[in-house]
């Protein structure tokens, strides 16, 4: 059975070595008619570009800005790893893009007349058709000062995170790590790998089912101290008399009588108020 590769433009792409693959690359263009719409997404379901459900989201920690889960953990575990100094200057430009703002952006006259995609007021910068932004599938970011720009372009890579899909944008970096909607063109731009696991979702190892099962367990409270009436007799004689010689080593004779069984300080206990009440008499 042949396995295929499927984009919604209606082209199918067949692998190089003769099979088709199973992914589905839903990279749908938006009409300007759909654009135009006060919600442009109610046409097109949360499977294009820009009409993710909050579900598929996830806050990476700085303002309002989302991103697709992976993307998400991956900018949080980058920035956790970048210098403090940097990381405190980080300002957003861009992250996660609905489909509205995306319309509102492109210059639909400029592509109409020229076959040029630019952001609106602009005469070059470059603008994903609307339903084909990576900012639109939560996996690219607009970052910046320079010096955090160049943090990522050095490390970034291990992480995920590569530059070069729009060079002309220093501050554009896409994520080309795992999860849905990867860019097919990250492979010919992200020239590293990721090396470093970004998941938050961590299994419970075996180690951390012993740590668990022993804070479970019950703690044995500390055995309580002995009066020091039931301490050997010749210490209760010497304390009945008034004698604190005989008490001198009260500790030790405390820790000797924390090791008597229950039965024999029954037994002590008796013979101390047996004791006790001969000396009353003595005295």
């Amino acid at each position: 059975m042949e396995q295929r590769k499927i984009l919604l433009n209606g082209k199918i792409e067949r692998s190089p070595n003769g099979f088709y693959k199973t992914e589905v690359f839903i990279n749908m263009k938006v009409s300007k008619s759909a654009c135009s719409s006060s919600n442009p997404c109610s046409g097109y379901g949360s499977d294009v570009s820009g009409c993710l459900g909050s579900s598929n989201l996830k806050s990476i920690g700085i303002g309002n800005n989302v991103l697709a889960k992976e993307a998400a953990d991956a900018f949080i575990k980058m920035t956790d790893d970048m210098p403090s100094n940097l990381k405190s200057k980080i300002s957003m430009g861009g992250a996660y893009r609905p489909l509205n703002i995306q319309c509102n952006i492109f210059d639909w006259d400029k592509y109409e007349s020229t076959g040029k995609r630019v952001k609106k007021g602009t005469s070059s910068t470059p603008a994903a058709y609307p339903g084909t932004s990576n900012h639109g599938w939560g996996r690219a970011i607009d970052i910046s000062p320079s010096d955090v720009q160049n943090w990522i372009r050095e490390n970034g890579t291990k992480y995920g995170w590569c530059w070069g899909e729009v060079k002309s944008e220093p501050w554009h970096f896409t994520f080309c790590g795992p999860g849905s909607n990867r860019d097919k063109n990250c492979d010919s731009f992200c020239k590293g790998k990721m090396t470093i696991d970004t998941s938050s979702d961590k299994k419970e190892t075996s180690t951390d089912k012993e740590e668990t099962s022993t804070d479970k367990k019950t703690t044995k409270e500390p055995k309580k101290k002995i009066n020091p009436f039931l301490a050997p007799l010749d210490a209760i004689i010497a304390f009945a008399k008034g004698d604190t010689k005989g008490l001198e080593d009260t500790e030790s004779l405390l820790e000797l009588s924390n090791n008597t069984n229950e039965e024999e300080i029954k037994n002590i206990s008796e013979e101390v108020v047996r004791i006790k009440d001969i000396m009353k008499k003595i005295l």
